[in-house]
């Protein structure tokens, strides 16, 4: 069969006498021999038995854990391609989830490798870093201990290189705290590792944030600054509402430009920095989204509002929020291309049109996508 395009999640698609087959590993263009590995009502899974001729952008992987880790998928393409391929999804997306299919979307591309500020890691038996391998569910017998990584920064990579013994002390007191996993940030000259560090400082932008280690914080720095001005810039007003804030990355900026801010995070730790970032400009619920649309803060009028929802995008009563509240600018900013095409879809019928829709590429290597999008009404 042949490789037509990427579809989200990152496989090859082709087709086999009519039947769409998903291929994971496989490149546009590539002329494949598979095996069908799974059928479903309308699919078909496949898995690459040999390559009979590469497409174009395949490339050589750059790393030797590549197929068996369960991190990247996109590292068999060049990265042109992997850029193309995710422009092709967002469009994809936005076509058959958000039935809009008349957007120009801009992609700003990152450092192929050695981009990766933040990376997760399980302990051994032996109590070395490892990832989990691919399609596996998270037992000890299906991690991969690795020596050395290519998309993380060189300070995270030279952790991870490092034989000496206070690496040696640092692991042995996570394993001892009963962690399965944990969080490593590289950040200047050091990696900060859950467990052993606490809290972290990062500066953007002029600003400083401060984070808990192993809470969330966006895994490409450099990315990220390149997403914050676009998402803070050229709005102004009386109040605006930074949803699903976090540790208040956008709040930190906003409040510049607004006379009252009103940020909300369901996450307790996370809103604690929060009131620290943006400090005492803002006001702070520590509430769900779908919570906080309920009450009376939310009945206030918006100038300005940026959302920041995880993967599954917006829930229902947020969105007959927004419907309600009609906020006359609102900024979506998106970790699921699919999901924000659905959210899209709604707000076009809800009034709002389309003024620019951005992709960040926070990811290379992996099929993961960023994405900005800003929306006015009427």
């Amino acid at each position: 069969m042949r490789i037509d395009s990427i579809v989200p999640g990152g496989d090859g698609i082709g087709r086999h006498e009519g039947m769409a087959i998903f291929v994971p590993m496989a490149a546009p263009g590539d002329e494949l021999l598979v095996r069908i590995v799974d059928e479903r009502s309308g699919f078909l899974r496949g898995q690459i038995e040999s390559i009979l001729e590469p497409g174009p952008s395949r490339v050589e992987p750059a790393c030797p854990y590549y197929g068996i880790c369960g991190g990247c998928n996109l590292m068999h393409l060049s990265y042109e391609a992997q850029l193309e391929a995710k422009l092709g999804i967002a469009r994809e997306a936005w076509r058959r989830s958000g039935g809009i299919d008349d957007v120009e979307f801009s992609i700003a591309a990152s450092s192929p490798l050695g981009y990766r500020n933040r990376a997760q890691f399980h302990l051994t038996k032996g109590g070395l870093p490892a990832y989990s391998r691919r399609s596996s569910r998270g037992s000890s017998s299906e991690l991969l201990g690795i020596g050395s990584c290519p998309i993380l920064t060189s300070v995270l990579d030279d952790w991870l290189k490092d034989t000496s013994q206070d690496k040696s002390t640092c692991l042995g007191t996570i394993a001892r705290s009963g962690r399965d996993r944990f969080v490593a940030f590289g950040y200047g000259n050091k990696a900060y590792l859950e467990g052993w560090d606490r809290i972290l400082s990062v500066d953007l932008g002029g600003r400083s944030l401060r984070f808990d280690v192993g809470g969330f914080f966006q895994s490409n720095l450099e990315m990220v600054e390149l997403l914050v001005p676009q998402v803070c810039a050229g709005v102004s007003g009386e109040r605006a509402a930074d949803l699903y804030c976090g540790v208040g990355l956008f709040g930190t900026f906003l409040k510049d430009s607004f006379a009252h801010l009103q940020c909300v995070e369901q996450d307790q730790r996370a809103v604690a920095h929060a009131c620290s970032n943006v400090g005492p400009k803002a006001d702070y619920a520590a509430l769900s989204i779908e919570a906080w649309s309920r009450s009376a803060g939310a009945r206030e009028h918006f100038d300005y509002v940026v959302v920041d929802p995880p993967r599954a995008g917006l829930a229902p009563a947020v969105r007959a929020w927004l419907a309600r509240s009609r906020p006359p600018v609102l900024g979506y900013v998106s970790c699921d291309p699919v999901s924000m095409a659905r959210d899209a879809g709604f707000l076009v019928q809800a009034g709002y049109t389309i003024e620019h829709v951005s992709l960040f590429d926070f990811y290379p290597q992996t099929s993961h996508l960023e994405s900005h999008a800003r929306f006015r009404l009427g």
